[in-house]
């Protein structure tokens, strides 16, 4: 609840609100950029530290699991409490989980700090709740229309900086120099909010929130709703093909990691080795004493690892060797191991980060493209129907994720096959996503739009959760190709499935 829609709060001048829009979206923003910056990088420490592709792929899914369940309890909570206390907290916790990500040595700590960045991440609706507040109705679609650029820019840069934290020295070009800049600018941005940032729901208003109900109501998914959306014609086919083409998408979460790590690093890095293992065992010495001073137990107790991990770089449960599924453990017999390694530290020593390098690269292709399709989709808009749009689109993703895995066999080793599978899937993405939205709110009758619309984000959030898990246990269980081809299927099915749109015809500049 706010003051009248169509006037801003009178206690805040032009400057003030215009600070505060700012502040606001640039909290969204690094929410947003802080996924990016990780979560290509995810799998490979979980990867280090031994972990399964099936624990991988559930790790993946934690942040959207949190966000899932935890977004509708923060709004309603900023209506009881006030929306600027929320914000603080969210903005503050986000950071404190970004050093828990810095500082960990283990799968457990890894875990933690998830699913602590999930929970305080959780911001958008009151960070949109605040807008509301502070912007007069006429201008609030502008506003909000910045939502969709602030995703696609953290969706481009975000890979890009995580790759470039990655040529740090020693373990700050790990998971410490990542989550110790992500921390970084969340406590400043916590600064600015905290200095800034005014409350916008006077003490009258929470009270009769409080009074009212408004808020009190913490069920985490609209069953009902969603039971009546699934009766309407064309929006219940609608909610089904949005809910597959996210679930499908989101197997390269963790997943596509991974893959790129077994088939294409760690080859590549055993290959180095056994063409010249006096060469790989000097880099991978430099890197274990550089990563020794300034690995998260010296910077925590500052003293530096003794033994065999010191002399390996690596701590606890990354010494570990790689699963099966992620290709086994590594050893080479045609020389001898350098002192205080084994050949297994030297091929992880060397496989982190030519690892994150390629994978940063190639998410970083993916967030380009993205913004690249997402600011073409005027000029695709006038050219097609909204349901040529779809149809493109989903068959264009299924294309691309069967070919993720297809290059694999066909080209192996040769990453130019993958850059060019990725950016198929992409575009396939970028063409049927908003298209999707557009039709579920034609489809949706006008007195229910807003609560279809949340339906809508809902089932977005449970097919990010599915994709990684499904991902995963395909991964480990059947190939580390089978994650794509099964998503492949699904777009295939929602290719199908989109013929029996109808309406969905016109052209579609009128909706987007």
């Amino acid at each position: 609840m706010t003051d009248s829609p169509d006037s801003p709060l009178p206690f805040m001048n032009d400057a003030q609100r215009a600070t505060a829009r700012k502040i606001v979206l640039f909290t969204v923003f690094l929410d947003v950029l802080g996924i990016f910056i990780l979560a290509p990088q995810l799998a490979v420490y979980a990867a280090q530290f031994g972990a399964s592709p099936q624990f991988t792929g559930f790790l993946s899914s934690v942040y959207s699991m949190m966000g899932f369940l935890f977004t509708p309890f923060w709004g309603r909570l900023s209506d009881l409490k006030g929306r600027r206390p929320i914000l603080l907290t969210s903005i503050f916790g986000t950071g404190a989980g970004y050093v828990l990500f810095a500082l960990a040595g283990s799968l457990p700590l890894l875990f933690a700090a998830r699913i602590i960045d999930g929970i305080t991440g959780a911001n958008i609706s009151t960070a949109q709740a605040y807008l509301s507040d502070i912007t007069p109705a006429e201008e609030r679609s502008k506003i909000f229309a910045f939502f969709g650029v602030i995703f696609g820019v953290g969706v481009a840069i975000g890979p890009l900086i995580g790759s470039a934290l990655t040529h740090l020295p020693g373990a700050w070009g790990g998971n410490l120099g990542l989550g110790m800049f992500s921390a970084t600018l969340s406590f400043i941005n916590w600064a600015l909010a905290l200095r800034f940032l005014p409350e916008t729901l006077s003490p009258q208003i929470r009270a009769q929130n409080v009074k009212s109900g408004e808020g009190k109501r913490l069920a985490l998914f609209n069953f009902s709703g969603f039971g009546r959306a699934l009766k309407i014609p064309n929006l219940n086919r609608a909610i089904v093909i949005a809910f597959f083409t996210a679930a499908a998408f989101a197997t390269i979460q963790g997943n596509y990691s991974l893959f790129i790590l077994k088939n294409y690093t760690r080859p590549i890095v055993q290959a180095e080795i056994k063409a010249n293992p006096q060469e790989a065992a000097k880099r991978a010495l430099v890197l274990s004493r550089s990563e020794t001073s300034s690995s998260p137990s010296a910077l925590l107790t500052g003293k530096e690892l003794s033994g065999q991990s010191a002399a390996s770089g690596l701590e606890g449960d990354a010494a570990k060797p790689y699963p099966p599924s992620m290709g086994g453990d590594f050893n080479f017999h045609g020389a001898p191991a350098p002192e205080g390694l084994s050949w297994r530290h030297v091929e992880k020593l060397l496989v982190r980060p030519q690892s994150a390098r390629l994978i940063g690269n190639v998410f970083g292709v993916i967030g380009i493209l993205s913004l690249i399709i997402g600011g073409s989709m005027r000029f695709f808009s006038k050219r097609w129907s909204e349901l040529s749009l779809v149809l493109t689109g989903t068959l264009v993703m299924s294309l691309g994720l069967i070919l993720i895995a297809g290059f694999e066999r066909m080209v192996p080793a040769m990453m130019w096959g993958q850059y060019l599978a990725s950016s198929v899937l992409t575009i396939g993405s970028g063409l049927a996503t908003p298209v999707l939205t557009s039709l579920v709110t034609q489809f949706s009758p006008e007195e229910q739009r807003g609560e279809v619309l949340g339906i809508y984000q809902s089932t977005q959030s449970l097919g990010r959760i599915v994709g990684p898990n499904l991902g995963g246990w395909l991964f480990q269980w059947v190939s580390s190709g089978a994650p794509f081809v099964a998503g492949g299927m699904i777009m295939l099915i929602s290719f199908f499935m989109a013929f029996g749109l109808r309406g969905a015809s016109k052209p579609a500049a009128d909706a987007i």
